[in-house]
């Protein structure tokens, strides 16, 4: 498993700055494919990961994950957190849903 994150997004947060990272997705001892994320807030970093049947699904679930995550924040409730000055944090928070 290589720990270099692969995909960087900065959010600003209250004039400073907020970083995602997305690491690349790779098969598990279990089957599923994993990717990992961390997202570091200025007090400290929080990891996780999502799983999926491959390694596509597993890196959308974990930006979906993210987006979650920061849209449920205290700060981006209060407006404190955005991306290239918008409240549109350019996440997928319903890619993998199907077509109607």
């Amino acid at each position: 498993m290589d720990e270099t994150a692969f995909l960087e997004r900065v959010f600003e947060l209250d004039g400073g700055r907020l970083a995602v990272h997305f690491y690349a997705p790779f098969k598990a001892p279990g089957g599923e494919f994993q990717c990992r994320y961390s997202v570091r807030w200025p007090e400290r970093e929080v990891w996780s990961y999502a799983c999926g049947l491959d390694g596509v699904q597993a890196l959308m679930l974990a930006m979906r994950s993210v987006h979650t995550r920061l849209v449920e924040s205290d700060a981006y409730k209060a407006g404190l957190l955005t991306w290239c000055d918008q409240a549109d944090l350019d996440l997928p928070p319903v890619w993998g849903g199907g077509s109607p």
